[in-house]
């Protein structure tokens, strides 16, 4: 008789469930950084709308204490206008380090998993003499 050479049939179902097996775990993964880039992505968006609207407020002359201000085109997009994800809000009061200072924070939030929000705050100096 003679022999004959090749893969049996168990040793190529073997190799299949085992490069099934890496392919999964490579898409999963790939899964988790598709998903890490679209909260980052969604948090520099947002971190460019608090310091967008921060510089805005620092620019004015006078400052009237307000606690929660929304923006008028909430939610907003990433280019600050109507009809995105973001909600964007701000608070102006007077700064507890003294008496010409008001604290300016800036509060934007937005959900895609779960709920997030990124705050950015200030001191301004007011000249009131």
């Amino acid at each position: 008789l003679k022999r004959q050479e090749g893969f049996t049939l168990n040793e190529v179902l073997i190799a299949i469930v085992l490069i099934a097996i890496g392919v999964l775990g490579f898409s999963l993964n790939t899964i988790g950084v598709i998903q890490g880039n679209y909260i980052s992505a969604n948090y520099t968006i947002a971190t460019n709308l608090a310091q967008d609207k921060l510089e805005g407020l620092k620019a004015q002359i006078t400052f009237s204490n307000v606690t929660d201000s929304p923006d008028p085109n909430n939610p907003i997009s990433a280019t600050g206008e109507g009809g995105g994800t973001f909600t964007r809000t701000w608070t102006i009061r007077d700064s507890s380090l003294g008496t010409e200072l008001k604290e300016i924070t800036v509060t934007v939030s937005w959900t895609d998993y779960v709920g997030r929000e990124v705050k950015i705050s200030t001191l301004v100096f007011t000249d009131t003499g």
